[in-house]
Parts: C-alpha cells; sequence; structure tokens
C-alpha cells in the first residue's frame, strides 16, 4: 500500500525494539539451493548454446531439445543463470532494445543479472528488460536478446525454479484500510484475502504473483499468500525485513490483531 498502517511505527519501535535484544540470532537465513535443467520457451524449444561452444561470446539460441549439455541450465541464488560453466550475458553491458544475449564468463555483474518471474519472464533487472527471441522466429537458431516486456509468446519461458529455503522474519498485519484501496500491483485490496505486501527493504524484491508459503514459529500453523503489493515499512536493525499480511491472513496464521500484538515471527518460503 501506499503508506504503512498506523500502527506499525510505533509497534515496531517498542515491541520488536525489546524482543530484537534477546532474538538476535533468530532472523539468520540459509543461501537458496540452485536448481538444474532446460529452459524452454517459443514452440517448445530449448534455450541453447550454439555449437554447445563454451567460448566467451557464444551466441545463445533456442533449439529443439536434445538433452545436451549445452541446453542445461542452472539458476542460482545469485541471479546467474549458467551453462557450460558460463554465465547468460547482455553483449555490451547493454541495456538497449536488441541487445544480443551471449554466453560470458561470470564477471558478478549487473549484464549477467536475471529475475525468473511468476509470470514466466526472465528479466534482466539492470535494464528491466526480458529475454526475447529475436522477431518471434521460432526456427532453430534463433538469437535471444533483451527486449521491452510485452508479454508475448517470445519472451515466456519456463525454467527451473531455484529452491529457496525458509527465512525467519517479523510479519505485520495491514490494519484498517480505505474502501477502494489499491495495492503496488493495482489489485483493489481485500483485507481478508491470502496477499502479502513484500518490504520495500528486500534485496532481491519479490516479484507480483510470487507465492510465498508462510508459518507461524510459535504455533507451527501454515499458509500460502501471494505477493501484490510493496509494503513502506522501513529496514534497521531493530526492524528486519518482512511481510505484511492482509488482517484475515494474519488471524489464520494466529496472531492477534491488537496494534500492541500486532506482529509475528514467521518462515518465509519463496514457492515460485
Amino acid at each position: 500500500m501506499s503508506a504503512p498502517s498506523p500502527h506499525r511505527a510505533p509497534l515496531f519501535r517498542t515491541v520488536l525494539a525489546a524482543a530484537f535484544a534477546v532474538s538476535a540470532g533468530l532472523l539468520a537465513a540459509s543461501p537458496a539451493q540452485a536448481a538444474t535443467g532446460t529452459i524452454t520457451g517459443l514452440a517448445g524449444k530449448c534455450l541453447d548454446v550454439a555449437g554447445a561452444n563454451s567460448a566467451d561470446g557464444t551466441a545463445v539460441q533456442i533449439y529443439d531439445c536434445n538433452g545436451t549439455s549445452a541446453q542445461q541450465w542452472t539458476v542460482g541464488s545469485d541471479g546467474t543463470i549458467r551453462a557450460l560453466g558460463k554465465c547468460l550475458d547482455v553483449t555490451g553491458n547493454s541495456t538497449a532494445d536488441g541487445a544480443k544475449v551471449q554466453l560470458w564468463t561470470c564477471t558478478g555483474a549487473a549484464n549477467q543479472k536475471w529475475t525468473v518471474t511468476a509470470a514466466h519472464d526472465i528479466v534482466n533487472p539492470q535494464a528491466d528488460k526480458c529475454l526475447d527471441v529475436t522477431d518471434n522466429n521460432s526456427a532453430n537458431g534463433s538469437r535471444t536478446q533483451i527486449w521491452s516486456c510485452t508479454g508475448a509468446a517470445n519472451q515466456k519461458w519456463n525454467a527451473p525454479a531455484a529452491q529457496q529455503p525458509a527465512e525467519q522474519c517479523w510479519a505485520t498485519h495491514y490494519g484498517p484500510q480505505p474502501p477502494g484501496a489499491l495495492t503496488a500491483s493495482g489489485e483493489v485490496f481485500d483485507n481478508n484475502a491470502d496477499t502479502a505486501a513484500t518490504s520495500l527493504s528486500r534485496q532481491p524484491q519479490l516479484p507480483f504473483g510470487t507465492r510465498v508459503q508462510v508459518t507461524n514459529v510459535a504455533n507451527g500453523r501454515s499458509l500460502v499468500v501471494r505477493i501484490n503489493d510493496r509494503g513502506t515499512f522501513a529496514q534497521t536493525p531493530q526492524e528486519p525485513k518482512c511481510l505484511d499480511l492482509t488482517d484475515g491472513a494474519f488471524s489464520r496464521l494466529g496472531g492477534s490483531l491488537n496494534p500492541d500484538a500486532g506482529h509475528i515471527v514467521v518462515t518465509q518460503t519463496v514457492l515460485n
């Protein structure tokens, strides 16, 4: 939502500040685990390293799926997508429409970072553009590029999902909101839905549509929520990154809607 619920700021300054001192080690998270497999796209064809050549600058294309190592991609928790020991890379660190995609030695640079979204886009955040099959051409050998995201079939991919571990954090709830309020994704806000905002302080941001399994550490209650909003609550040492749940979801997890007890410790596991 555009503003935090009224209870959140005083709540975090008082209750969380006191609780944080006795739970400083509680909020550690283990790294996500990479997932490896084929990435399929237009006409069911596979993302492919041309000629199975691992040299820097080798074209990345689509091709009939054949089970070779040139079509085995690892989606890493570090934002990279790798094949043959090298990274999916935007040529020349370009952010322009039509910049070609290639294989290159992994450098950690922003032109090698990708986000696989729940909408089946593969996005380069630096350019804010999608992995795209040039000219919507499904022929073998069609080159990939980045292009402004359009939702078209030549930008849709089925990729192996990195397995995210459970991450502990504080979860709050919205509280009363005005009728007709909109979430950051443009949906009409429903304070009884199984939806949530992810904190603007969270890096990387969870894309809209991401499904997250949330479990109340205190009682073991669990449900799956869908991210459709961004929270404005800041991250400080006393206010770690977290979810903002609807009142309905918060209650179903056993949380109290009392403004003086409007937080719970949860684990959150990203499902897609």
